[in-house]
């Protein structure tokens, strides 16, 4: 490529000039898309053709469209042929300014048309993409040596080790790291512009099935995952932040126990094993169910009461010691989110404690603790025996089509219902939610509002009955 100076319309700087421009004819245009950066910025792209395909991918710059020659020339041509596509003078947020962002839109003209004079068989527009960022000179050194698999690697290890991620986190970036693998498109973090998020939502509900609210949490991952990149300069192309998709979310229902129901479970003596216990399911009909586990069963009738009664997670509750208890107070520093929380003991949450203060568990800790899947196990089988089966109906979206369930209510409960009980019922019964707050950890009204709403229904339920026993 050679250096020319020119004059366009009063515009005098060194350019560059492709040197096959006079020797094809091949179209490759530049535009910019409509899609706007926070900054106002909308990003660069190149649409060329190879043996008679049409390829279109990212130069991996962003202008202001005011800046952008063919929004504000009326010839823009005139200047494209001396290379000028950004207004000279200028530079984008990133500090980048116009003379190197047109430098490197003519080295993509040049090499674009180098290569379609020597191709034999048309690319796929992965491989032009990455020939394109090989004739820009980026992806170098170590970033060119990492493929995207070994991009979401780092990510773990460095964001896992400065957030301090529990098992659940890590757990939840492997299953994304194993939708991309499976997903088996994406070979480096280039490919995610707007198609290939596009892409990559598409196989998450066609192909992996999953409902809209899992899609949108592998989505959250990826924008994660990219951002983290972009700061770190490991990438350039920002098309994420940009991108908007859709998803419908259904609200799922909270699943939490009215207080008839968590005394039923609270005073419920657990059958021995073998005993067959005479049931009947949400439509009324009879069966029989043998006690398999009666005491796993007892354990989490005790650990979900707890909970229950002091508003604890189940990973709080796990790691509770008896140095953490006091004659008034279980002191815990949140796992989730690190607060330290004193939390009042109750009759009944003293009373579970009192129950186990001669035995002696490992790591001195306070209570029978099991895993969280054993729990759960345990739980929905004692909650059956305690006849907790409203029917529950729940409402997803899969590939775009509305699914409705009904559960009986025991299949649904798990381990942080016990919470979400705590907080129902004591708002319920008037304790003010700036208390319930400070019980629970939790930083502002916007997490409290689906139990508000509920305490609301709650407090109209029962003012409807405190009314007719006035009649």
């Amino acid at each position: 490529m050679q250096i020319v100076y020119t004059d366009v319309n009063n515009f005098t700087m060194p350019q560059y000039r492709p040197i096959f421009a006079e020797k094809t004819a091949m179209p490759v245009q530049f535009y910019i898309t409509n899609q706007k950066s926070r900054a106002g910025e909308c990003p660069i792209r190149v649409s060329a053709c190879i043996l008679g395909k049409r390829y279109a991918t990212s130069v991996g710059y962003s202008v202001a469209p005011e800046n952008w020659i063919s929004n504000i020339r009326e010839n823009p041509e005139a200047y494209h042929r001396n290379g000028i596509w950004v207004l000279p003078g200028t530079e984008n947020s990133k500090r980048i300014p116009a003379e190197a962002i047109n430098r490197d839109i003519g080295r993509v003209v040049e090499f674009i048309g180098i290569y379609a004079m020597r191709a034999q068989e048309r690319p796929t527009t992965r491989e032009l993409r990455s020939k394109v960022r090989e004739a820009l000179g980026r992806e170098e050194g170590k970033t060119e040596s990492l493929t995207l698999n070994g991009w979401i690697d780092k990510f773990i290890r460095e964001q896992g080790a400065n957030a301090g991620w529990e098992l659940a986190t890590l757990h939840a970036m492997h299953t994304f790291q194993k939708h991309i693998r499976k997903f088996g498109k994406a070979h480096d973090l280039e490919y995610f512009d707007a198609d290939g998020i596009a892409a990559f939502i598409s196989y998450l509900r066609k192909d992996a099935h999953l409902q809209e609210v899992s899609v949108r949490k592998q989505y959250k991952n990826l924008v994660w995952l990219m951002n983290w990149a972009l700061r770190n300069k490991f990438t350039r192309q920002d098309d994420i932040k940009r991108y908007k998709p859709k998803f419908k979310v259904i609200q799922k229902p909270v699943i939490f126990l009215t207080r008839e129901e968590l005394l039923r479970i609270y005073d419920y003596k657990v059958p021995p094993n073998g005993a067959i216990v005479n049931l009947y399911d949400e439509d009324g009909l009879p069966y029989q169910k043998v006690i398999e586990e009666s005491g796993g069963i007892e354990k989490a009738r005790d650990l979900f009461c707890f909970c229950a009664f002091t508003s604890l997670r189940f990973s709080d509750m796990y790691k509770l010691r008896r140095s953490d208890i006091d004659d008034n107070f279980i002191h815990v520093v949140t796992q989730k989110t690190r607060d330290d929380i004193p939390i009042n003991l109750n009759s009944y949450s003293r009373a579970i404690l009192d129950k186990y203060k001669d035995f002696r568990f490992k790591d001195d800790k306070a209570l029978p603790v099991v895993t969280n899947q054993q729990m759960n196990a345990a739980l929905k089988d004692l909650c059956e025996l305690c006849g907790i089966n409203q029917p529950i109906r729940k409402c997803k979206y899969v590939n775009g089509n509305r699914i409705e369930e009904v559960f009986p209510k025991w299949q649904l409960v798990s381990t942080h219902a016990a919470r979400k009980t705590f907080i129902c019922y004591s708002l319920s019964i008037g304790i003010p939610p700036v208390v319930v707050m400070q019980w629970t950890g939790h930083s502002d009204y916007q997490s409290m509002k689906p139990y508000i709403d509920i305490a609301g229904g709650e407090k109209a339920s029962a003012m409807d009955m405190f009314d007719k026993g006035l009649k």
